[in-house]
């Protein structure tokens, strides 16, 4: 999605390029398919988040706007798995604020000592300005209370399948930072702050895959799949083939694990840098039923799991409820989310998971992987620092950005990629 949006931003400035696609497929993880059955499968996002507007424009420029669809409202709700019950999700949350105390301490969700710790996050002092990146654990500990971890976690980690005692706040979460210093408060802050009317959440008709299909269908430039890029040059790049191909500005729209090997020979101190980025695993397992053989009412969104549950799930989105045309009338499908195992044992476990907590009568009928083992950008703490290095290391000529650099979500990929061509731009009418 990255590429996909640097390529359009050129082509919307009139400046040819050319689009290396290692895979035979636009779009990175943004991948759907139609199985033969109806059931419309994600393989990775299911919709994309309107908060920043940088993927929501671009759908509206290549003309997506007609396709968009939002979370059903009418089945919009949530549960929270905890010492093996799942309870009613809080209402009237912000993300992960409560903007009623009683109906978060009605919840459950936490010990009723749990709960007044955290509802006295009004009441504790903000952290004296500084530069010093924090964890989310440490972030969540000292503003909430320790037991507050098992609920926020599921919440505010889930994107990025991190470690929380790693995951950096000023890289994932600097709204909560700026928040603080601004209100001295998470609770104060939120509460402080009208919610932005309509829908949170954008998806397709079609799925997540339509928008880098559209994109695709309206570049002009030279697009070449299946074409690997072996080596990155100051003045163009080398493929695996062996032919080299020049140009006066490189952008490197891939993960770190791609990205490093590629610098190794042009860059040999960025590829260092960006070798020493790491990354996290993930399974996802999506499960079709027949309606009938599901004893649950599943007109629901989905569930999350407490930390502190001691399971491998960590949450199930169920897509036929979500979102309009995911599955066939009279049909069920689920997505469980993993941490840790490989995908025969995800698969096994999602069974076992939707039998006992949601009462399958029968066995799925058919299954469906999205296998990110490996393949999750791990934001550590020093990210934006170690981001800056590797930056400062390369050439103005050479831009590199994407999920593993710059936010893993869609817009935040299609604002990497757009703002890359910006600044390649810039440098290109500076020396005309």
């Amino acid at each position: 999605m990255t590429g996909l949006a640097a390529a359009w931003e050129l082509q919307q400035q009139n400046v040819p390029y050319v689009l290396f696609e290692a895979s035979g497929l636009l779009g990175g993880k943004v991948e759907t398919t139609l199985a033969d059955e109806g059931f419309l499968i994600e393989k990775a996002a299911d919709a994309f988040i309107l908060g920043k507007p940088y993927a929501a424009q671009l759908a509206r420029e290549v003309g997506l706007e007609a396709e968009a669809i939002h979370p059903r409202e009418d089945t919009k709700k949530l549960y929270f798995l905890r010492g093996g019950r799942l309870l009613d999700f809080p209402g009237h949350l912000k993300m992960f604020v409560p903007l009623d105390d009683e109906s978060f301490r009605a919840s459950g969700v936490l010990s009723p000592a749990g709960t007044e710790r955290f509802l006295n996050e009004v009441n504790v002092p903000p952290r004296p300005p500084t530069d010093e990146d924090e964890s989310l654990a440490s972030f969540v500990i000292r503003r909430f209370g320790e037991e507050a971890l098992n609920f926020i976690v599921p919440i505010a980690a889930g994107i990025y399948v991190a470690n929380p005692y790693e995951l950096s706040m000023q890289a994932a979460f600097p709204q909560f930072l700026k928040m603080e210093q601004d209100y001295g408060s998470l609770i104060a802050g939120s509460r402080a702050t009208p919610r932005a009317s309509g829908p949170i959440f954008m998806s397709f008709r079609e799925g997540m895959g339509a928008l880098p299909a559209a994109i695709a269908a309206k570049l002009t430039g030279e697009v070449r799949l299946d074409t690997p890029v072996l080596r990155v040059h100051p003045d163009g790049v080398t493929l695996a083939g062996g032919e080299k191909v020049t140009g006066s500005a490189m952008i490197l729209a891939v993960p770190a694990w791609y990205a490093a090997p590629m610098l190794s020979q042009g860059f040999p101190e960025t590829a260092q840098l960006v070798g020493e980025l790491r990354a996290n695993s993930s399974v996802a397992v999506t499960l079709a039923y027949r309606r009938e053989d599901i004893e649950f009412d599943m007109n629901m969104h989905g569930l999350l799991v407490d930390a502190s549950e001691g399971i491998p799930l960590k949450a199930m989105t169920v897509h036929s409820a979500k979102l309009h045309g995911r599955a066939p009338e009279g049909h069920v499908l689920v997505r469980c989310f993993f941490v840790g195992l490989e995908p025969m044992a995800a698969y096994r476990e999602a069974v076992k998971e939707v039998g006992r907590l949601l009462g399958a009568k029968e066995a799925p009928l058919d299954h469906w992987y999205g296998d990110w083992r490996g393949k999750n950008p791990a934001y550590q703490v020093g990210h934006l620092e170690h981001l800056a290095r590797i930056r400062q290391s390369l050439p103005p000529n050479v831009k590199i950005g994407g999920a593993s650099f710059t936010g893993v979500g869609i817009p935040d990929c299609v604002n990497a990629g757009r703002t890359m061509a910006r600044e390649v731009l810039i440098l290109r009418a500076a020396e005309a």
